[in-house]
């Protein structure tokens, strides 16, 4: 049996320019293998918007930012992840949260410029199998 849990981060929300910036809420996800974030970005004058996952032990807590390993002559190399958008763009993000016991989403502008009246709507679900 297959359980999923919905929700809404927030509706149509004015982008930051430059901070990152929570979007919506942290959940708790501690039962659940796998997050969906469901996005509309509406572009406004910004260059573009980057969305960051973080995970956290405790509410509230420190926040690490989602990362990839990748092996280099031996050596593991670290790239925290970040997911560019430079164009209006409906779409998902999909993570493995296996052992997380909280998730939280934040967003701001790509580059420090323009006037951020681009648009960012966020809902998710998550799954556990």
């Amino acid at each position: 049996m297959t359980l999923t849990t919905e929700g809404v981060l927030q509706a149509a929300t004015t982008i930051a320019k430059t901070t990152q910036t929570i979007v919506g809420q942290e959940i708790p996800c501690a039962s659940y293998d796998y997050f969906t974030l469901y996005f509309t970005y509406e572009k406004g004058d910004e260059t573009g918007l980057d969305i960051q996952a973080h995970f956290m032990r405790t509410s509230g807590g420190d926040a690490f930012q989602e990362g990839s390993w990748t092996a280099a002559g031996g050596t593991k190399l670290l790239s925290l992840n970040e997911y560019r958008l430079t164009a209006s763009a409906a779409s998902t993000i999909i993570i493995d949260i296996r052992g997380i016991p909280y998730i939280k989403f934040t967003q701001g502008g790509s580059n420090d410029d323009g006037t951020p009246d681009g648009t960012l709507a966020a809902t998710y679900s998550m799954t556990q199998s």
